[in-house]
Order: structure tokens, then C-alpha cells, then sequence
């Protein structure tokens, strides 16, 4: 109708006719088509990713246990008013009320999960609509709803999916605030509303995941370069009020609560052997290469279906794939710069939240949980920059690039989708016809029913000791487990300076089992390199301190039962010093752990070091050892209770601490 009125006005004016219509591009047409069925293809989008959820849905608990801390931290908080400091705090406290009523009712919050990851695609959609074009918004939804690595989480307990809606919130109001077509002037007299949600949301996101504080960067990042000073102020103001008001609530109200993550922490070289001190400037780029090689070259690329899938997600990484990501990454924040300032705050907060990842987590910790969030949001402004960037100019002859693009995730996509799901239909199958166990490997299935048999056979009032003690609370309808402790070892200084009155030190090996099990004092053990003890080597060594009326008779025992020893305490020392993984065990220490934390039962369930593969002899066994240390010295303190499963296979075994 526009087109015409122009055509006749300009027939009146020159007399003339321009002629025919300029022939229509690739762009046009398909973002007209996008367009004008935009409404159905977001229903279909919707359709899809509830069936996702259906599909990829898994009955049981995820076997790290971070799934289920949630809800043990959730019932701490509506028992004991606890705040849940470690993991997301916020996503604890919501679910809180529903644990404290109706108990662990683990398929409810599993359905939490799903409701939340569809409420925040809806909330993408509801952000973007009308602000990026169809052609590049649609076709994201519609392949993140066959994205078969974020409906994963869909079926667990983890805060990413309550993450999502509060990034997906973030998103909505600062769209509707500041991403419209024409920059409004705001003043904090009138508006300061808009500036408190704003606010309150990305505190909400640092509650939920410590990497939240991310968002402030992008928004910062995102004023400079627009040049909106007034904007940025006001919004850094809020921040402070906000964040500031919650902090001395939370001073006020948990005053020895601590942070999910300290600073000092998350800049460990080790995050579990905090004595190797901080990382250094190499370090930490050591550190953000490695990460951005696992979470780019393998998981992302994954995501994106252009590499196949892995069992563990963390394929063989090839450095290549990690630049060029890098390189669309630069290329498409140039082309939306100056084009489209929703797609240039999405890339701004995509490479902030990135950045901070990669430089802040530990490269062990490898799970695409960390970024997996971001998806949605990676493959909308990747599309977005390719679809800029071949859209005008000299390069729009290469606008085939862009559907060229989408189709290759697309295939790529539902590939490694139609895989997934095809192996967990079966198990699905199985786990709602009865069997809730079935998938898991017999090492897990051993596990999970002692923790069973140990909440309906021992006695109500003993505490038992688990290494998973929030799945052991889940399976066991809310009983609670003793956590396991966080080291086996005693300091290796303790070895320094070892003098007993009326006693001789012997250092034994512990190549064959050596005599005089009560004058043991320590265990020192490497799992590379070797003692020398009397020219033998040994990956391990018993310290004695023998009675000296008793040392002639204990060293024969040793020469008859070809025990090598030395009574040169020197020469030991040294050798300490130059091994670098020595631990040293002190079994009265463990002794009174135990004692001191009222320990009744202990589970040991043989749990594989590779969970996709049994390895004979091979298993997760520090609780094992920790049990060995104390009973080699005190043989009496342990009693076989039960045994779940075969005992030549990979049974769980329960053991009584005898107080």
C-alpha cells in the first residue's frame, strides 16, 4: 500500500513511472517468511522444547551430587534458617519451602527444572521480539529447543535452569528499558524504578551462580560505548544500593555465613590442596587457553553440532576450532557495532560472562553445565553477526553463508539429539515401569540401595557416613549423612622433629605386611615415586616408635619376615623432601575424626575412578583407605555389618566404627 502511494505521487510529479519493482534479496525473503509466521514457528519452538523435556527427562540424581546439595541446602534453610552459602543460595531458598512441606520429592523439582528452562525461552523470545529481526531470532529458538546438552539439565536439580530465568528476566527489562528503538531519557527522580529491578535481578543472578557478577560488566560496557554516562551512573548507583542493602541484611540475619566462592579460592592453583598457593600471572593464561580449548573447541562445538558427541562432552581439542570461534566472535561484534545495539549487548555480555568463566574455574573441573547457559544466547548473536555481516555491502553476494550456516547446526544439532535420544528412551522406559535404578552402572546400583538398607536397618538415631551425603539424603526420603571428611592426610612437617622418650623411630617398608601394629605412629605413602629403604624401594613406609626394651626383639620379627628397615632418621627426612606427592597419614588423627563426629556406620561402596568403564582393583577408595589406616593400627574398631551386591564385583559394604 506504501509502495504504491509512493509510485503515484511520484507519476504526478515527473510524469513518469520508475518502472517495475527492484527484484527482492535473500535477506527479504526470508526474513519475510520468518516473519510472517513468526507466531507459529515460537509455537512450534515451544512444542519442540517440551518435548525435548520429555524425552531427555532422567529419573534419577546426577552421580556428582551438586544436583542434590541443592535440596539438602534447601531443607538446612527451612529446618534451621541456614543459609546456603555454598552453590547458589537464592535457587536453595526457593525450593525450601516445597522440601520443607512435601519432603524429597525429587521428580517435583526435576519438573521445576523443565518449567524453568521453557520460561526462560519464552522470556528470550519476549526480549527480542520485534528488536533483532526474524530471520535471526527465530531460527535460534528453534534450534535451541532441539539443543539436546541444555534439556539435559531440564531433568536435574542444578541452579542453571533458575539461572536461565533469572538471565532471561535480566534480558526482558533491560530490553523494554534500553534496548528500544530510540534511546529515552531516563532521570533517577522519575525512573528509579527501572534502575532497581535492574539491580535486583543482577543480584539475583549473583545469588543463584557467583559468575552473575558478570552482568555488571556487560552493562557497563555496553553505556561506555554508547556514550550513556547519565545511564551508567545511575544504573552503578542502584547496583551499590542494592547489593549493599543485601549484604548487611545478611550480616544481620546469618552473620557467620560465608561466600559460595572466595575470591583467594577461585584463584587456587589446586581448588582442593589450597596449600599450592595462588596462580600467577602465566598461571592464569595458562589456565583461560586451556578452558577456552575445552569449552570451545569441545563443548561449544559440540552444542553447535559441528563436532560429534562425546560421552564425557570433552572431546580431543583441536586449537583451530577454538580460534576460529574466537575470530566469528570478533568479526560478528564488528558487524552488529553500529547496526543493532540488542544483538552488541548480547555479544558484549556473552564475551563478559566468557572472559570470567574461563579465567576464574579451574581447567579440572571441565563440565559444560558452566556454559552451557549462555547457548542460547552465543548461537543468537553468532547468527546475528553472520547474518549482519553478509547482509549489505560488497559481501552481501554471500548472504548464502547465512540459511548455509543454520542448516549445517541444524543437522549437526538433531544428529547428535536423535543419538541421545534414542539411548535414554529405553532407560526412561525402564525407570517408570519400576526399576528407578536401571541405566546406572552395578557399582552405583550397590551404592544406592545400601544407602537404603542402611536407613531402614540401622538405627534411627545412628549417623552414617557417606561420600555422596546429599544423594544419600535424597534416596534415603531425608535422613540425614555424615559428610565424608575433605583430606586423609596430616601435614608432612609433622615428620619433622620426632622424638619419643624411651623410644627408637623405625621406618619400615611396606612391601610385605609389617609386625607391631600398636607402636605405629605414622604412614608415609607416594603414589610415584619410591622410598629406599635398606637399598629396596618402596612406595610406602610405617613409622614406628618401638620401646627401646622391645627394639631388638621387633627388629628380629622384621629380619625374619624380610621387612625392610632403617633406623636412620636423617636419611628418611631427606628423602621426604624430595618427593613432592608424599602424604602422610596419621591413623589417630582418623581415629578421633571419627569419634569426635559420633560416627556409627560407614558406607564403602566401590564407585568406579571411570564411571564408563570397570577397571578391576580400580575404584574411588579414599573412604577405604581411610577405614585401613585406622584398622591396620586398630584391627578392632571396624565390623562388617552388611554387604550389598557381589563381593567379587562392586558391592557396597557397611562397617560399624566401634566407639
Amino acid at each position: 500500500m506504501n509502495s504504491n502511494y509512493s509510485t503515484k505521487k511520484r507519476n504526478k510529479r515527473g510524469g513518469k513511472t520508475s518502472g517495475p519493482p527492484p527484484a527482492r534479496s535473500m535477506y527479504d525473503i526470508l526474513n519475510g517468511f520468518f516473519e510472517r509466521h513468526r507466531r507459529t514457528l515460537f509455537r512450534l519452538s515451544m512444542v519442540l522444547s517440551v518435548l525435548m523435556c520429555i524425552l531427555m527427562f532422567d529419573v534419577k540424581v546426577s552421580q556428582s551430587g551438586d544436583d542434590s546439595d541443592y535440596l539438602v541446602n534447601a531443607d538446612s534453610f527451612w529446618r534451621h534458617f541456614t543459609f546456603p552459602s555454598y552453590h547458589g543460595p537464592l535457587y536453595a531458598i526457593l525450593l525450601s519451602p516445597f522440601v520443607g512441606i512435601l519432603g524429597m520429592k525429587l521428580m517435583l523439582f526435576k519438573s521445576f527444572s523443565a518449567i524453568f528452562i521453557l520460561f526462560s525461552l519464552w522470556l528470550f523470545y519476549k526480549s527480542f521480539r520485534g528488536k533483532v529481526p526474524a530471520l535471526i531470532l527465530m531460527p535460534t529458538l528453534l534450534l535451541t529447543a532441539i539443543c539436546s546438552y541444555l534439556f539435559f539439565y531440564a531433568a536435574y536439580t542444578y541452579s542453571e535452569p533458575f539461572f536461565m530465568v533469572m538471565q532471561g528476566l535480566f534480558f526482558y527489562f533491560f530490553a523494554k528499558y534500553f534496548l528500544g528503538e530510540e534511546e529515552v531519557s531516563y532521570s533517577p527522580k522519575k525512573d528509579w524504578r527501572k534502575y532497581l529491578i535492574l539491580a535486583g535481578l543482577a543480584l539475583g543472578m549473583t545469588l543463584t551462580r557467583s559468575i552473575g557478577y558478570g552482568v555488571l560488566g556487560a552493562v557497563i560496557l555496553f553505556f561506555a560505548i554508547r556514550l550513556r554516562w547519565k545511564d551508567l551512573l545511575y544504573m552503578l548507583a542502584a547496583f551499590v544500593l542494592v547489593f549493599a542493602s543485601f549484604k548487611a541484611l545478611k550480616s544481620l540475619l546469618w552473620p557467620g555465613s560465608g561466600e559460595a566462592y572466595a575470591f583467594t579460592a577461585l584463584l587456587a592453583r589446586d581448588a582442593y590442596n589450597p596449600g599450592l598457593g595462588t596462580e600467577d600471572f602465566s598461571g592464569m593464561v595458562r589456565r583461560f587457553v586451556e578452558n577456552s580449548h575445552i569449552y570451545l573447541s569441545s563443548c561449544l562445538s559440540q552444542f553447535l553440532g559441528i563436532v560429534g558427541e562425546h560421552p564425557s562432552n570433552v572431546i580431543a581439542v583441536k586449537p583451530v576450532r577454538t580460534i576460529l570461534l574466537y575470530l566469528l566472535y570478533a568479526v560478528s561484534l564488528a558487524a552488529v557495532f553500529r547496526r543493532n545495539k540488542t544483538l552488541l549487548f548480547t555479544g558484549l555480555y556473552v564475551g563478559v560472562m566468557i572472559f570470567a568463566t574461563f579465567l576464574l574455574i579451574q581447567s579440572s573441573w571441565a563440565q559444560d553445565r558452566l556454559v552451557v547457559i549462555y547457548y542460547p544466547f552465543i548461537l543468537f548473536f553468532l547468527l546475528g553477526g553472520i547474518c549482519y555481516l553478509f547482509q549489505t555491502g560488497k559481501l552481501r553476494k554471500g548472504f548464502l553463508i547465512y540459511p548455509a550456516a543454520v542448516l549445517v547446526v541444524c543437522f549437526g544439532t538433531l544428529s547428535i539429539t536423535k543419538d541421545k535420544i534414542e539411548r535414554n528412551l529405553p532407560v526412561l522406559q525402564q525407570n517408570l515401569m519400576g526399576d528407578p535404578l536401571y541405566g546406572w552402572t552395578p557399582d552405583w546400583q550397590n551404592y544406592i540401595r545400601g544407602i537404603q538398607w542402611a536407613d531402614q536397618n540401622l538405627e534411627k538415631d545412628a549417623v552414617i557416613l557417606s561420600r555422596k551425603p546429599s544423594i544419600s539424603k535424597v534416596y534415603a526420603g531425608g535422613r540425614d549423612f555424615a559428610s565424608s571428611f575433605q583430606a586423609l592426610t596430616a601435614p608432612n612437617d609433622v615428620l619433622e622433629g620426632l622424638s619419643y622418650e624411651g623410644r627408637t623411630l623405625v621406618f619400615a617398608g611396606i612391601t610385605q605386611v609389617a609386625p607391631q601394629r600398636e607402636p605405629l605412629r605414622y604412614i608415609a605413602s607416594t603414589n610415584t615415586g619410591n622410598f629406599t629403604i635398606d637399598g629396596t624401594q618402596t612406595k610406602g613406609v610405617y613409622i614406628y616408635a618401638i620401646p627401646n626394651e622391645e627394639l631388638d626383639s621387633t627388629l628380629q620379627v622384621l629380619e625374619n619376615g624380610q621387612v625392610k628397615y632403617t633406623l636412620d632418621y636423617s636419611a628418611f627426612l631427606e628423602q621426604c623432601k624430595a618427593i613432592d606427592n608424599m602424604r602422610t597419614y596419621d591413623p589417630d588423627m582418623m581415629c578421633r575424626y571419627l569419634e569426635d563426629n559420633r560416627i556409627d556406620y560407614i558406607l564403602l561402596p566401590q564407585l568406579r575412578m571411570n564411571p564408563f568403564k570397570k577397571e578391576n582393583g580400580k575404584f574411588i577408595n579414599n573412604i577405604h583407605r581411610f577405614v585401613w589406616f585406622i584398622s591396620y593400627k586398630y584391627p578392632e574398631r571396624f565390623k562388617l555389618v552388611h554387604i550389598i551386591g557381589n563381593p567379587d564385583g562392586e558391592p557396597c559394604e557397611i562397617v560399624r566404627f566401634i566407639r
